[in-house]
């Protein structure tokens, strides 16, 4: 009786010990769809931008990164938008809140939402 237990308790220690999670995984991951401007991370929403209030070009992504797998660190960074978006100020906006960045030929609206 004492080897069965004694069995039982190894296979629940081996069984246990080959689960898939892995201990290390970010909680924040997925992340959320935003582009990084001035080391801000600007969230992406569906609202479109018209063409006439479009200011000038601030900038493009740099690097897409996947929000499964990474958080977006660098300035011009992006989970949503491929490398090469352009990046635009919004007439009439303040820059610190919102820009445009242009995603499959749409001009979507970025908002910081501060912490």
């Amino acid at each position: 009786m004492k080897h069965l237990f004694g069995i039982i308790i190894f296979l629940i220690v081996i069984i246990s010990g080959c689960s898939n999670e892995e201990a290390t995984e970010n909680p924040l991951l997925p992340y959320p769809q935003v582009v990084v401007w001035d080391k801000k991370a600007y969230v992406v929403t569906n609202e479109i931008v018209a063409q006439v209030d479009i200011g000038q070009k601030l900038g493009e992504v740099k690097r897409y990164i996947d929000p499964n797998k990474s958080l977006p660190e660098k300035n011009e960074d992006s989970t949503i938008a491929p490398v090469g978006s352009k990046l635009y100020e919004i007439k009439n906006s303040d820059l610190k809140q919102e820009f445009a960045v242009e995603i499959n030929g749409q001009l979507r609206k970025a908002i910081y939402n501060a912490p």
